[in-house]
């Protein structure tokens, strides 16, 4: 698979690749590690401006349904202000129902594609001129993975990130 491979290959580049982390832009800035957890660079200091990482509003499994009777809608129990079990802290269900086990929640009140459900998906990186030339020099690393990429080149828009599965 295409991102697995740009994931590695960036990885050894030094370039933290993140998928699916917490919820919105500026949670997932927040939510980034200050060290690699794992692979070649464990241990090491992540450069900021060599990250690239989508959120969860990214990658979001949509449904379309009626209202969630078991929490009104609200995507989570009143009780235990815990996810819904119903309706997976959609606040809907549909006649499709998700099954948890085929999809990523590992962020709270959202159901997510795995990048290996999905052929792609647009990426955060550090605008500032410095990532943008450290993105713009990983590019080739991209395609030659088996991803393309739809981005202007410029700092104040995200790169898009298409690949098969």
């Amino acid at each position: 698979m295409s991102f697995a491979k740009m994931q590695e290959a960036l990885l050894e580049e030094g370039w933290f690749v993140g998928w699916n982390l917490p919820c919105c832009q500026s949670c997932a800035w927040s939510s980034l590690p200050y060290e690699f957890e794992s692979g070649p660079n464990k241990g090491k200091e992540v450069d900021y401006s060599k990250v690239l990482f989508n959120h969860s509003q990214d990658c979001e499994v949509y449904i379309e349904g009626e209202e969630c009777p078991d929490c009104e809608g609200e995507g989570y129990d009143m009780d235990t202000d815990e996810d819904c079990m119903t309706c997976l802290g959609m606040g809907e269900v549909s006649e499709d129902a998700l099954d948890p086990a085929e999809y990523d929640t590992s962020v709270d009140g959202f159901v997510c594609y795995n990048p290996t459900d999905c052929d792609g998906s647009y990426f955060c990186f550090d605008g500032s001129k410095e990532g943008v030339e450290n993105l713009k020099a990983i590019l080739p690393i991209i395609e030659a993975s088996g991803c393309e990429v739809n981005w202007s080149g410029d700092g104040d828009s995200r790169i898009e990130i298409n690949w098969e599965y």
